[in-house]
């Protein structure tokens, strides 16, 4: 694997009050048409506009009015489905859902997901990728800027001769409403585009130990390169471009120095850890220089984020809560609890 750069420069820009109130996950709760929130809204010294739009399990995908601070269901899913992210198209018209509906009565629901999509203001699914197995799942959905293609994860059963299962992640992509599905690339997850669309970023896993690098490539999965060395980092992911795509925000966890891992993290099994299980933190690295700042050093779970219109902010989601800091990973506000870990778009 080719390294962008040569050198790693890391420094520590982390608010000295960056801690934040912790509030423990609880099961998924079920959500109404209009949800309760804070009149005014708890943020607004902040002055910030727009929506959030997240998920929240069986809550569904919510829509929150970061002006008023009123929230209202955008997506419901009946009783024994299973959520698992959401992405608003790029003209806010269309809701793209990794989405498992509820199975045969008496059977399990295991979260195997199809990808469907549905008007933004209501209405009905319509699956655009079904699965052919039932152990096969879509997810980490996201639109290419322009909205003519979506990109994806595809989770694939092999059978092997002596009829042990196997399987393999790909990154795929469709063009939208009517295009055959595409392999980009093997053993790969977590497809996000720049917003000029040209580069993208995703993770690469190997299969046998889930160690994962974060890669940048063309469009089309080709000519990928590390964006870092190996080993600054345990595990990352949650990557997203900032608005003039000069740099990449990721989730990481590790405190970006390379070293090996101590016995207590192998007893834990935190060297093949998703950054998304374990506690991580927001980083920042320049896509030119590959400088790379710590942003956070809050230590939550199942980071996810998004920047605002303007780029001033970044809001994400975790399993205490979803906040809103500034881009620079300062002024650290919560917005809201939520009941579970999910997924968040400005």
């Amino acid at each position: 694997i080719l390294i962008v750069s040569c050198s790693v420069d890391i420094s520590d820009s982390t608010p000295s009050k960056a801690a934040t109130t912790r509030a423990a996950a609880s099961p998924n709760v079920a959500a109404t048409a209009a949800l309760p929130s804070p009149t005014p809204p708890a943020w607004v010294d902040l002055k910030i506009n727009g929506a959030l739009i997240y998920t929240q399990g069986l809550s569904g995908v919510i829509k929150l009015d970061l002006v008023t601070g009123k929230s209202m269901t955008l997506f419901k899913p009946p009783k024994d489905a299973w959520l698992r992210d959401a992405a608003a198209s790029p003209d806010r018209k269309t809701l793209l859902i990794s989405y498992a509906p509820p199975p045969p009565a008496g059977e399990p629901q295991f979260g195997y997901t199809d990808l469907y999509v549905m008007p933004m203001e209501g209405g009905d699914l319509k699956e655009i990728i079904k699965r052919k197995d039932s152990q096969e799942s879509f997810f980490h959905a996201t639109w290419s800027p322009d909205g003519k293609f979506i990109y994806y994860a595809h989770f694939t059963p092999i059978d092997n001769p002596n009829n042990q299962r196997t399987f393999k992640y790909t990154v795929e992509r469709i063009a939208y409403p009517t295009g055959k599905a595409e392999v980009l690339i093997e053993n790969a997850i977590w497809p996000r585009l720049s917003h000029d669309g040209k580069q993208l970023a995703y993770l690469s896993l190997d299969p046998k130990t889930f160690s994962n690098e974060l890669i940048l490539g063309d469009p089309d999965g080709k000519n990928g390169k590390a964006v870092m060395p190996p080993n600054i980092f345990t595990a990352v992911d949650a990557h997203f471009f900032s608005l003039d795509d000069s740099s990449i925000i990721f989730s990481a966890v590790g405190e970006g120095k390379t070293s090996s891992l101590t016995w207590i993290d192998r007893l834990l099994g935190v060297g093949q850890a998703n950054a998304h299980d374990v506690p991580s933190d927001w980083w920042k690295i320049d896509l030119k220089t590959g400088k790379m700042e710590r942003l956070t050093r809050i230590y939550d779970v199942g980071l996810y984020g998004s920047f605002s219109p303007d780029g001033n902010y970044i809001a994400f989601i975790a399993v205490s809560g979803v906040y809103v800091m500034k881009a620079d990973g300062n002024n650290l506000t919560p917005i809201t609890t939520v009941s579970s870990a999910g997924t968040l778009e400005w």
